[in-house]
């Protein structure tokens, strides 16, 4: 995995290590390719995305194990780091144990994250029933009043 420009080698041997001690997910032996991509690109599309504030932050994209990250994305935001963390995180959850939809990922990949920003000593502030629900694999049929 050659680390994009912007993004320091260092940093996602950080971050893979972090989570080789503070995960249940195992390395996989393959590399995720890394990409920062502008809003609107088309890999954005993907179903399984974080999403901070309304704002599409990063995608794995299982097909090509390549992560994406949105821009204005810096190495130098701790926040934004714990997108890679978070998208890395997918990258292993992929063949870690059989998922019934691809959004059941979503909630322990999520607590990762917030273990990792407080951590940092940066509260995650993440609106945890709203990813309970993104989480799950129920059909919906919402009906707005």
């Amino acid at each position: 995995m050659a680390a994009p420009p912007g993004i320091e080698r260092g940093l996602i041997d950080g971050l893979r290590a972090w989570l080789d001690a503070n995960s249940e997910y195992p390395r996989r032996d393959i590399l995720p390719s890394i990409e920062i991509v502008d809003p609107g690109h088309p890999a954005l599309a993907y179903p399984n995305a974080e999403k901070a504030s309304g704002r599409l932050r990063g995608v794995y994209d299982d097909q090509s194990a390549t992560i994406y990250l949105v821009r204005p994305w810096s190495p130098d935001k701790v926040f934004d780091r714990s997108v890679l963390l978070h998208e890395l995180t997918h990258h292993r959850q992929t063949t870690a144990k059989h998922w019934y939809c691809p959004q059941e990922q979503e909630w322990r990949a999520y607590q990762i994250q917030a273990q990792w920003l407080a951590e940092q000593g940066v509260e995650a502030a993440f609106y945890w029933p709203a990813i309970v629900l993104q989480s799950s694999c129920a059909k919906r049929d919402i009906h707005p009043e």
